[in-house]
């Protein structure tokens, strides 16, 4: 029974998630951010049982979840985020000064100001996954750390960077594409 579930499950989820993924991009406009809504939103599916529903209502049911799923993550995200076609004045922040010099910085200095926002810890940890290639398990050896404690690192690292690269809109197409560059390099 349970690996008809699974089966039933993994089904669902290869039918579902691209047209997910695209709903919750619509919301969020970002790719990442809607895949993990999505995943998580899976998750939830599996842990409460609702993958059990008939065909048209699990359909119903996900989507419905995933616009809910989304508002929420809207609104935990930044209380003050608004759309600029509701308020015009909203993109005024992006031409600001700051955000000029911020133009003018080379990109290594821009992941030398995101690396800096990282404890410690978590940028040794990041830094040695993503510069040197290590596997978790690795890093844990190496570091004497438990595997999960290297997860919930490297997950605070992503989670500091989304978060820096959010204050840097007008570079962050430059600190993107530099830190891809370097992670691809190292591969």
């Amino acid at each position: 029974m349970n690996t008809d579930r699974k089966e039933i499950f993994k089904s669902r989820f290869n039918e579902h998630y691209t047209r997910l993924c695209s709903l919750a991009y619509e919301y969020v406009s970002d790719a990442d951010d809607s895949e993990d809504i999505v995943q998580e939103l899976f998750i939830t599916i599996w842990d409460k049982g609702k993958d059990a529903l008939p065909d048209k209502e699990f359909a119903a049911y996900i989507t419905t979840a995933v616009k809910n799923a989304c508002i929420s993550f809207l609104r935990k995200k930044d209380s003050c985020v608004m759309s600029i076609e509701e308020n015009p004045s909203a993109g005024a922040c992006l031409w600001d000064e700051e955000a000029m010099d911020d133009e003018k910085k080379p990109p290594e200095e821009i992941l030398k100001e995101a690396l800096s926002v990282l404890p410690p810890k978590c940028k040794e940890i990041f830094l040695l996954s993503k510069l040197k290639g290590m596997k978790y398990k690795e890093i844990a050896q190496t570091l004497s750390l438990s595997e999960k404690t290297v997860e919930n690192q490297m997950g605070k690292a992503i989670k500091l960077l989304r978060e820096f690269a959010a204050t840097y809109i007008v570079t962050v197409v430059v600190f993107i594409t530099l830190v891809l560059s370097i992670i691809t390099s190292h591969k």
